[in-house]
């Protein structure tokens, strides 16, 4: 019994926290905003203990600040935290990719190759769920090939935070212009992979990673 009672308090905090970073990713938790507890588990159905977790671990990746004695709200999102975030994506997916391209299989290459035509489907579509996990998919397929279960995680941590600035960000659907980069960014990364060309991949995703920064930082310009 008393297993059961954990599995079940175990998700519960799951729940919420599918819920609440939902929220906080497309916006209906605003950068700033006042997260209530009695709001939150009202909308989960759950009590306060399930939603004081998931705010923790919220809080562990960076999307909610709980402040002492005046409870949590929602991480602001500011140029320098962009800046940040992504200084430390490129250094460990470049890291990734790298140790990729040496061990990467056949098999994980053919996965890659299924996320990117369903990416680049997603994109044209306009289709912002599904573009937004299968740009993920595409991305952590490879860098899974680095056989690094501790520099896999701390990639996802960092994807889960600065994905609110593409939510913010980013147009649903691309322009022409935007979705011929995308496919030919992706393209070159994996080819480069493929290739078992660390070098040349390392060079392709951080031009990427650098041309994402590039159009964040002018979109949040345009915000202030």
């Amino acid at each position: 019994m008393p297993s059961t009672v954990t599995r079940d308090s175990v998700s519960l905090v799951e729940q919420v926290y599918d819920a609440t970073r939902r929220a906080i990713l497309e916006g209906r938790y605003r950068p700033g905003q006042r997260l209530r507890l009695q709001d939150i588990a009202v909308e989960n159905n759950v009590s306060f203990i399930p939603v004081r977790e998931a705010l923790r671990l919220l809080e562990a990746g960076r999307l909610v600040e709980i402040i002492p004695n005046k409870g949590a709200r929602v991480s602001d999102v500011s140029e320098a935290d962009m800046t940040d975030a992504y200084d430390l994506r490129v250094l460990l997916e470049c890291s990734a990719v790298e140790k990729a391209a040496k061990l990467i299989t056949k098999e994980e290459l053919a996965a890659a190759d299924q996320y990117y035509v369903e990416m680049v489907d997603a994109f044209t579509a306009g289709d912002v769920e599904k573009s937004s996990a299968t740009h993920r998919a595409f991305h952590l397929s490879l860098y899974r090939a680095a056989r690094s279960p501790w520099l896999i995680h701390v990639i996802e941590l960092l994807m889960s935070n600065t994905d609110r600035y593409r939510r913010l960000l980013t147009p649903a659907r691309p322009t022409n212009t935007h979705l011929s980069e995308i496919r030919r960014q992706h393209r070159e990364i994996l080819e480069a992979v493929r290739a078992g060309d660390p070098a040349g991949a390392s060079a392709a995703l951080r031009s990427h990673l650098d041309n994402t920064v590039a159009r964040y930082r002018a979109g949040l310009a345009e915000r202030t």
